[in-house]
């Protein structure tokens, strides 16, 4: 932030006070007035609700805009003597960052976040009082926030010394915020909720930092009206209802591939050549080979709501492909390309069992480190809280870019789809099981021959 003034400066000799409040020709900025909303009741405890944890908060502000005024009629309601007397022309705070990254969860405006909800009563990983757990805490939070402020507007008065009227570089004033704020699931890899609060905060008493702590309690009066969000909360409390997936009238059926018998180590040269990596734009994720007509299944997150992606073959093809079928709720997607694809994998319709042995296969990272094998054991089957879908968890190593691969059996034959892992801690990896894929896209295995 920064100041302007525009009036010349005047001859020392006439500046007098009445002479300088006339220079100021600043009026008051027009704020809205955002109060305190309804906040929903509830009394669910901590430990049953979902855990937020605040990622990143930034500024969608362009270099320049004006957001507060030192108007020369002063603030009403504000304290402060001879108010911003010594302020000549147009004077007022510019943004001077541009669009800039203001804090998070281990910042000053992640405590006011965490102070806000905790207080409130809701479920707040990384408390600024654990000393030695807080990155510990924040890592394993169920779901991210972001929030981008959108618009500030205040007005402020600097109090001048009450005898000779010097500045005091002590401000009072008012300041509104519109803050956007986008719910982010770590366990599904998209956006759930968006959603846009409002904060203002009229700081009565000439203070040496009163403008940055006006606003800092604008943010925390628009974080305070979080709670007055039904969708939020409905998040918050896990009392969000079920989404809803496209139901697909025809079903897909895919020629039996005979299940592999012999350990994939002795045919890992078979296997490579049906895992893919998918480009979307400036990202990527895995998938995998299902029919020798070209159909792929991935993740509903690597291709999102695009219509065709690239898919890039083991020996560095690059085939157009075509999204047929995508699952919002259980994250799978089918991928068409137009070519015979005689390395298909064969399914395994039979349920991963705990201390199973199992191989996962995808481009983690970066597309260079496609074909990256990793192994692991099955430890069981979950079903975690609020959701109605089981995954496969397994100690096998994933990172970004193995989503969308697929999960093998010691054979060789498909499983599970990777779908994601926890932050915190080792091998907390989850994985879709294949059935419920193709369940979920109206698919079946037509015949095994």
């Amino acid at each position: 932030m920064q100041k302007s003034f525009s009036c010349a400066p005047l001859v020392a000799i006439l500046m007098l006070g009445a002479f300088l409040a006339s220079c100021n020709t600043t009026s008051t900025m027009e704020v809205p007035k955002a109060a305190a909303l309804d906040a929903i009741k509830f009394d669910k405890p901590v430990n049953k609700q979902a855990s937020f944890l605040l990622t990143k908060v930034v500024a969608n502000l362009k270099r320049g805009t004006v957001i507060a005024h030192f108007p020369g009629g002063g603030v009403k309601g504000v304290d402060g003597y001879f108010c911003n007397i010594s302020h000549q022309g147009k004077a007022t705070i510019e943004w001077g960052a541009g669009s800039s990254v203001l804090g998070n969860w281990s910042t000053e405006l992640g405590e006011i976040f965490y102070d806000v909800l905790s207080q409130k009563g809701l479920n707040i990983a990384g408390d600024p009082r654990d000393l030695f757990g807080q990155r510990e805490t924040a890592s394993s939070a169920e779901y991210l926030i972001g929030a981008r402020i959108s618009e500030v507007k205040g007005n402020f008065c600097e109090a001048h010394h009450w005898y000779d009227r010097r500045p005091l570089d002590e401000y009072s004033g008012e300041m509104f915020v519109a803050v956007e704020w986008t719910v982010y699931s770590s366990l599904l890899k998209r956006e759930i909720l968006k959603s846009t609060t409002r904060g203002y905060f009229k700081h009565k008493k000439s203070k040496r930092d009163g403008v940055i702590l006006t606003f800092h309690n604008a943010f925390a009066n628009a974080t305070e009206n979080l709670l007055a969000s039904e969708k939020f909360m409905n998040v918050a409390l896990r009392t969000a209802p079920a989404e809803k997936d496209e139901v697909f009238a025809t079903r897909i059926g895919l020629e039996a591939i005979d299940l592999k018998m012999r350990p994939v180590k002795k045919s890992i040269g078979s296997v490579l050549p049906a895992v893919v990596t998918i480009r979307v734009g400036t990202g990527h994720g895995s998938g995998f080979v299902v029919s020798k007509d070209g159909m792929i299944l991935t993740n509903f997150h690597v291709v999102g709501t695009a219509e065709s992606v690239g898919v890039i073959l083991n020996n560095g093809l690059e085939i157009k492909g075509r999204v047929l079928r995508r699952s919002k709720v259980r994250d799978v997607a089918l991928v068409k390309i137009p070519v015979r694809v005689p390395s298909a994998l064969p399914i395994r319709m039979e349920a991963a069992k705990p201390l199973e042995k199992v191989y996962v296969i995808g481009s983690p990272l970066i597309e260079d480190l496609k074909s990256t094998v990793t192994t692991g054991i099955v430890s069981g089957m979950r079903r975690l809280k609020n959701s109605d879908l089981d995954f496969i968890q397994a100690d096998a190593a994933t990172t970004g870019g193995n989503s969308g691969g697929p999960m093998l059996d010691e054979n060789g034959n498909i499983i599970g789809i990777t779908v994601s892992g926890f932050t915190r801690g080792v091998g907390l990896n989850l994985f879709i099981p294949i059935h419920s894929a193709l369940e979920a896209l109206n698919m079946e295995i037509s015949s095994r021959g």
